[in-house]
């Protein structure tokens, strides 16, 4: 039976015709999970329909429990609706489900909670159209909010840059763009080793807007970076949020996409928008040398852990102006030139283990009484003293000077 011409036009009685139609709870969503409208039919509703209600979004303990079990997947890929068995460890009883499409985007979704998984072909139909009349308030609520992130992506570019130093600027700017900077922030940059995708771009920006919701207060794509605003509640939290952020994106986008690992890095915790750009410059100086040197900062994101790698370039350039040679390093050189042996890259293996003997013999491939040999050699070649913090600490920045 065609029930198009007695679809209500508005979300709200959209809602209503579904569950009439269905005799069940029905909810409208977003793509990222934000109730556009709910019924009034509310008998005998399951955890999950009650916690979302009350958020006014799906918690996203709940969202992470459709993924896993696949239903997010299906919902991505078809346009008709599904059937979905109860997932009781997120309190979700039985639902039918189908995705609000435009085209090739998924603009939302309609969940109703049956009693039985028996729908009759009528109520299939039902769906199918309601959907149709859902996607035309959903793209326009699509058209605004992507209106309202470019209004907001321009001033996060003025942040970062710098480009607005006066307080009364910024708060005007941020309450005419709608964005909250009640709360300290930072900067976190993502890089993709290539041109984002159309596809892992859509799963980028649905977990930014699903992932850590508290916490990500603005975003900004470009080319093969993704760059986040992340308020921090309390300032204890700087130690951990941010890292989480990084590890449970990955993770994510590499279970849903099938995309390789992203580089990523944060810089300092904001009291104030007008240091944005510091945490900016940091985070991106952790991109720089995390390419330059993958190994040993392959798991530091956050610019205050960087260390000494903070100012190997200042350092370079001192060097490079002043001409300057670390007699140490070039007298193991010569030494394994004429004699073929392996000292120099002993040191540096040694270092780069905290002077860890047994790490470094594992690293290299051999026993530790050969380590030490080679320790002493060249303790007898150069004269160095190896248990010196200072002589060490030059020897470890000049050698990765050389990398």
């Amino acid at each position: 039976m065609d029930h198009t011409k007695e679809i209500p036009d508005s979300p709200e009685g959209l809602a209503d015709y579904i569950a009439d139609e269905l005799g069940c709870p029905v909810t409208i969503e977003d793509v990222n999970h934000r109730i556009i409208s709910y019924s009034k039919h509310e008998t005998k509703v399951d955890d999950a329909r009650t916690a979302t209600i009350m958020r006014r979004k799906v918690p996203e303990r709940v969202v992470n429990g459709l993924w896993k079990e696949g239903v997010m997947g299906e919902l991505f890929e078809k346009s008709s609706p599904i059937l979905i068995p109860p997932i009781p460890d997120i309190g979700l009883g039985n639902r039918i489900a189908i995705s609000v499409w435009k085209n090739k985007e998924v603009l939302g979704f309609i969940w109703a909670q049956t009693d039985e998984m028996k729908v009759t072909r009528e109520q299939l139909e039902t769906l199918k159209q309601a959907s149709q009349v859902a996607a035309r308030y959903l793209l326009k609520q699509r058209d605004q909010k992507r209106k309202n992130e470019e209004d907001v992506q321009v001033f996060l570019w003025q942040l970062f840059n710098g480009t607005i130093t006066s307080q009364k600027e910024i708060e005007k700017r941020a309450r005419q763009v709608e964005l909250s900077l009640n709360d300290d922030v930072c900067v976190v940059i993502f890089e993709f080793m290539e041109a984002i995708p159309p596809t892992v771009k859509r799963h980028a920006s649905y977990l930014t807007e699903t992932l850590h919701q508290r916490n990500i207060a603005g975003r900004i794509f470009d080319d093969n970076h993704l760059y986040l605003l992340v308020r921090i509640k309390e300032e204890t939290e700087m130690d951990t949020v941010p890292r989480m952020l990084i590890e449970d994106f990955n993770k994510k986008l590499q279970e849903r996409s099938g995309f390789g690992e992203i580089r990523a890095g944060y810089g300092k915790l904001c009291h104030t928008p007008k240091e944005l750009h510091i945490s900016y410059q940091q985070a991106w100086k952790v991109l720089e040398m995390k390419i330059q040197h993958p190994e040993a900062l392959q798991d530091t994101y956050d610019f205050q852990n960087l260390g000494v790698y903070q100012f190997l370039d200042e350092i370079a350039r001192l060097y490079e102006r002043d001409g300057f040679q670390n007699k140490t390093i070039e007298a193991l050189r010569a030494y394994d030139h004429v004699n073929k042996t392996y000292l120099l890259e002993t040191l540096r293996t040694f270092l780069s283990h905290n002077s860890n003997s047994q790490r470094t013999a594992l690293h290299l491939h051999v026993h530790t009484n050969t380590l030490l040999y080679r320790l002493k050699r060249i303790r007898d070649i150069t004269g160095v003293d190896l248990n010196n913090a200072n002589e060490k600490t030059k020897l470890f920045i000049d050698l990765l000077l050389e990398v």
